[in-house]
């Protein structure tokens, strides 16, 4: 999974999530997150890392998270909803 790595708009395009796979994803968002030294600021009110996240969701999930005005905010709402769906 090296290529998550040096992630470009166009990698992050395929990594939208649709509700389905949450583990996989937010591993996936973690590395990105990361790679573009953000995941820290997940902690903090942050518009970058809140930006990726957003645009990382699918349409129909987006309005879940659109009210949010932290990163970690839009992160636990997705984490609390899907991360244990089977």
């Amino acid at each position: 999974m090296s290529h998550v790595a040096g992630s470009s708009t166009s990698e992050l395009r395929t990594l939208v999530f649709n509700g389905e796979n949450y583990e996989f994803w937010s591993i996936l968002m973690k590395t990105i997150l990361k790679s573009h030294g953000l995941w820290d600021l997940l902690l903090m009110k942050d518009a970058r890392a809140l930006g990726l996240i957003q645009s990382a969701v699918s349409d129909q999930l987006f309005p879940r998270i659109v009210n949010e005005e932290t990163s970690k905010g839009a992160w636990d709402i997705l984490k609390l909803e899907f991360r244990g769906d089977k």
